[in-house]
């Protein structure tokens, strides 16, 4: 299989901050018609992602997008460096959107959301050839898990940092600062 380029598969977002109200957020992702908002807090840690589903089942509420984050779906964010996905890793993406029932998951780069990349855009990135041997995992067991989960959020926030962290130590979450090092994910 060829590798997937990841910035093939991201649709449009815009970006919002958590202080802001849920109907301007609506109103900026219909502004540039735009298929997902990402919000991010006042630092720019991304906070959660809402497609036109999630940001209707909100309701008509006047409340921040703080106050209701409870209620944002799972966060997985993925770098987005580089930017060819090879067979393992798009499996591996796959998996973890098919185990966690997501929507979509968010990609970075240096720090920054540059994309979303929507279920279906995975699902149809995967040739048939590669799910015919998805029943093995491959590779080398003993490599700890490229995926890493954050347990302290509610609900659960994921990271795919697909190159080594500083001195082999696993990624902070980046949804909440304060909870610290990530636990692998395997």
């Amino acid at each position: 299989m060829r590798p997937v380029l990841l910035s093939s598969l991201t649709r449009s977002h815009v970006v919002v901050r958590d202080d802001v109200e849920v109907a301007r957020a609506r109103a900026a992702r219909e502004r540039v018609n735009a298929e997902f908002v990402v919000v991010v807090t006042a630092d720019g840690n991304p906070l959660g992602v809402l497609g036109v589903p999630e940001l209707a089942g909100l309701g008509e509420t006047a409340e921040t997008l703080t106050a209701v984050a409870h209620l944002f779906p799972t966060l997985v964010v993925i770098a987005g460096d580089p930017d060819e996905l090879s067979a393992d890793e798009l499996l591996d993406l796959a998996d973890l959107v098919v185990r966690e029932g997501l929507r979509f998951v968010l990609v970075e780069r240096d720090g920054l959301p540059s994309g979303v990349v929507p279920r279906a855009a995975i699902a149809d990135a995967l040739p048939f050839d590669v799910l015919d041997g998805l029943a093995v995992r491959t590779g080398d067991l003993t490599v700890p898990a490229p995926r890493y989960v954050c347990r302290k959020c509610a609900p659960p926030s994921f990271q795919l940092p697909r190159v080594p962290g500083e001195d082999g130590r696993p990624p902070n979450c980046r949804r909440i600062l304060f909870h610290g090092a990530m636990e692998a994910d395997a």
